[in-house]
């Protein structure tokens, strides 16, 4: 996009320089290490689980519980802090993982199944929240980068 206007075009440059994009955290930071405590793992996970459900209010506690007990089986007890180097924190986040989780898989298919996995949506006509899903790739990736950019962004 070209902007005519160079103190325009300056501003957005220094907006942007110091953006830490996911492409940036899978090239510079793949050696780095993450140390997690449970309930940092559980509060991304009701994060993004919230911003990405289709409704406004959803009901996510048995979710919630299946994913603590999942995370006690990697934690010792609440206080303690794991340590997790990216590609550990890669596979212990994925759509694989939560896709083996009953109460989260159920979160990637909608209530009301009309057969179709695309439909058209537009500002002008969304789809209504039982028909839609919550794309487990993408929760995956959110909490994932969600986490190394906070740790990145805050170990300085």
């Amino acid at each position: 996009m070209k902007l005519k206007n160079d103190s325009r075009k300056k501003t957005i440059m220094e907006k942007t320089k110091h953006k830490l994009t996911n492409r940036d955290i899978k090239h510079q930071y793949r050696e780095s290490e993450f140390y997690l405590m449970k309930g940092e793992l559980l509060g991304i996970f009701a994060n993004w689980v919230i911003r990405q459900s289709p409704y406004d209010t959803p009901n996510i506690t048995k979710a919630i519980k299946a994913y603590d007990k999942f995370l006690c089986s990697h934690f010792d007890k609440e206080e303690s802090v794991v340590k997790f180097t990216y590609n550990e924190l890669s596979g212990y986040i994925s759509e694989d993982t939560l896709g083996s989780i009953p109460e989260i898989e159920k979160f990637n298919n909608p209530k009301i199944d009309t057969g179709q996995r695309y439909s058209t949506c537009s500002r002008y006509h969304k789809t209504k929240a039982d028909y839609d899903f919550i794309d487990l790739g993408a929760l995956a990736r959110n909490m994932f980068y969600s986490i190394c950019r906070n740790h990145i962004t805050q170990s300085h």
